[in-house]
């Protein structure tokens, strides 16, 4: 999945969510809370796959990532007054995102949670693909702001439910456990713990068609 590919998968998702929280008083009225709603979770998944998590010197799309960076950022410090705008804002600049297939896909993509889960479950394959091992972390250590796996690795924790605290009915208890590790190993830039939690994380997806 190339960073066209994940970016559009974001844009498909924050649609999703758009639906779930067509206005300013939907938000208001449900307003999410940590470790309960999975919008969070969805919101930070979205930032990631834009490349916000961990901003690349040279992005995609420099106004999808700093869309991207403001959606990590506003979950991380729980700002519910911005969650609405960001998303209208993110649903006006993926236009062409939004229209394109990918994966071979038509463009419509499944946001439902499985849906989600599942193609967390394709990031991880990918980025074992490219670090097989703690041997291949160590000899190719990717580097901040230069490396899209730091993405990867917090979109992946994202769709399995982990971002924002977590979920009150997660998909998959145990990815979700694991996403917690892949957000905070990614965030410390811990490799060895990185390469533990992928092939966990690779044990569990078998459970999904990914």
């Amino acid at each position: 999945m190339s960073p066209d590919d994940q970016i559009a998968y974001g844009c498909q998702l924050a649609d999703k969510v758009k639906t779930d929280f067509p206005d300013s008083q939907a938000w208001t009225d449900s307003p999410p809370e940590l470790g309960e709603d999975r919008v969070l979770s969805e919101l930070m998944s979205i930032g990631s796959l834009f490349g916000g998590a961990a901003p690349m010197g040279d992005p995609v799309d420099q106004e999808v990532q700093d869309l991207g960076r403001e959606l990590v950022g506003a979950v991380n410090t729980l700002q519910r007054d911005q969650f609405g705008p960001l998303v209208d804002s993110t649903i006006s600049v993926c236009g062409d995102f939004l229209s394109t297939s990918y994966e071979g896909q038509p463009s419509a993509a499944d946001t439902s949670e499985t849906g989600q889960t599942v193609y967390g479950c394709r990031i991880v394959e990918q980025t074992l693909e490219q670090y097989p091992d703690a041997a291949a972390w160590e000899s190719e250590e990717p580097k901040f702001g230069d490396d899209p796996v730091w993405n990867e690795v917090a979109a992946a924790g994202g769709l399995f439910g982990s971002g924002g605290g977590g979920t009150s009915e997660p998909v998959d208890a145990e990815l979700e456990k694991i996403g917690y590790e892949l957000i905070s190993d990614g965030a410390t830039m811990d490799t060895d713990g990185l390469s533990t939690s992928l092939d966990q994380a690779r044990e569990s997806c078998s459970n999904f068609d990914a």
